[in-house]
């Protein structure tokens, strides 16, 4: 593959692969739980650095999944990616989301049960995958400087986060740019 060459999403076939190991891995936590979880709609409409995602929106619950990062790495995405995401679904449906950290010891639980190596993130070459830059923002704690994304600084302005450095713990505050 040439460095410039744009990876070609899943075909519908393994797109419907892909949705059957999702269920079978429903029903497998349905089983090991004693209790049955529905499934729930998968898309493949995730595009970027994540490989999937389980999205809550009100009462509708989804997992989405990234194509062009299953098409270059579909073995590991059948047998990792798609765990890691029904987990979090079981997770949400035993425990509630608002209750638990997102990897906490809870996923992790369920992941080593589904048969899982419970790892929170992904770590894949992404040439080839179509992915968006953001502009980021520099903000500053009591040991660095910090790049956060733009949806992170525009939930910051709105009042709607706040973050702490993960070294020194400190408050995390816009550096001021200088204008031209």
């Amino acid at each position: 593959m040439k460095s410039n060459e744009i990876i070609d999403p899943i075909t519908e076939q393994q797109q419907r692969q892909v949705i059957a190991a999702t269920h079978r891995c429903i029903d497998q936590a349905s089983a090991l739980y004693g209790r049955e979880f529905k499934t729930v709609p998968v898309d493949f409409d995730l595009s970027g650095r994540c490989a999937g995602m389980y999205q809550v929106r009100g009462r509708a619950r989804r997992i989405r999944f990234n194509p062009w990062l299953f098409a270059k790495y579909y073995q590991d995405s059948i047998g990792d990616t798609v765990i890691h995401e029904v987990a979090h679904y079981i997770v949400d449906s035993l425990y509630g989301l608002k209750r638990v950290k997102p990897h906490g010891a809870e996923w992790k639980k369920i992941m080593v049960d589904l048969g899982a190596v419970p790892k929170a993130t992904g770590n894949y070459d992404l040439s080839g995958i179509p992915t968006r830059q953001y502009q980021r923002f520099a903000y500053s704690c009591g040991c660095r400087i910090h790049q956060l994304t733009i949806m992170r600084h525009r939930k910051i302005l709105k009042g709607r986060a706040k973050y702490l450095c993960q070294f020194c713990n400190g408050a995390l505050v816009a550096v001021q740019q200088d204008s031209e």
